[in-house]
């Protein structure tokens, strides 16, 4: 028997920015969808509020779009193979309604729009909606953190860093998917969603930070060191070294031997 897939908690806005993954043609094969911030998947949590639905095909179609304050789900559910208590409660509502529900990803239309098919759906209160916002964003800060280790260093690194291949193989395959990763856009989104205002940081200061941090024993930090961590920080090994060399020539740092900084 098939494990069943995690449903993942995730917004409507990095819901909508992903691609469908097509069918290679295997036997019971599931339908996917892979984020531009690097989750494959087949089932979702979701809580919002459902804003309206429809009633279609002689009653035994319901359409609906749930808005969870960062866009819309478009959600479905099919008399015929839905759950019975899906079909009820959903047939039943009068929108606004905010609710949490499980449901598959699937699409439709040569437009292959997204849709998610409702397995299992309860109302819920706003307290269960804002530790569901919570749970989604540290998911995906998490996977924004590996995304940019990602961008500059060999998948090998990452296993022996402790990540897991199979999220290395979503991250790596997104990279490869969607060129350009917009981390900067998905951060600032996280940021407005709850309310964060903070000031940049500036470069420079980050890295002679760290190298005063990493001098453990008075002779330096290493620059492996140095960079592993500017990477955690959000920085790219490109410019943490075009970092490195402006501190050197403007006398703030300097290398008492190879690869070894230290601050003045």
């Amino acid at each position: 028997m098939m494990a069943r897939e995690p449903a993942w908690r995730i917004f409507a806005f990095e819901f909508n920015d992903s691609m469908f993954v097509p069918k290679t043609g295997q036997e019971k094969e599931t339908n996917y969808i892979l984020t531009r911030m690097g989750a494959k998947i087949n089932r979702v949590l979701i809580s919002g509020i459902i804003e309206n639905k429809n009633i279609i095909n002689e009653n035994t179609f319901i359409t609906g779009i749930v808005n969870d304050r960062t866009g819309t789900f478009h959600i479905s559910a099919d008399k015929n193979y839905s759950p019975l208590k899906v079909w009820s409660y959903l047939f039943s509502i009068e929108p606004p309604v905010r609710v949490l529900l499980v449901g598959k990803v699937r699409s439709y239309g040569e437009s292959k729009n997204l849709d998610i098919r409702v397995e299992n759906i309860t109302e819920c209160d706003s307290f269960i909606e804002d530790y569901w916002r919570l749970s989604a964003a540290i998911n995906l800060v998490e996977r924004i953190k590996i995304m940019k280790l990602a961008l500059s260093e060999e998948k090998d690194k990452l296993l022996n860093m402790g990540y897991s291949e199979e999220s290395l193989n979503s991250i790596f395959a997104a990279i490869e998917n969607f060129k350009d990763t917009k981390i900067d856009a998905y951060l600032k989104t996280i940021k407005e969603m709850f309310g964060i205002s903070q000031e940049e940081k500036n470069p420079e200061d980050v890295i002679l930070q760290l190298i005063e941090s990493l001098d453990f024993d008075g002779k330096g930090a290493r620059y492996e060191d140095v960079v592993e961590n500017a990477l955690k920080e959000g920085f790219e090994r490109t410019r943490v070294d075009e970092i490195i060399d402006s501190l050197l020539e403007r006398g703030l740092i300097y290398e008492p031997s190879v690869n070894i900084f230290k601050k003045l």
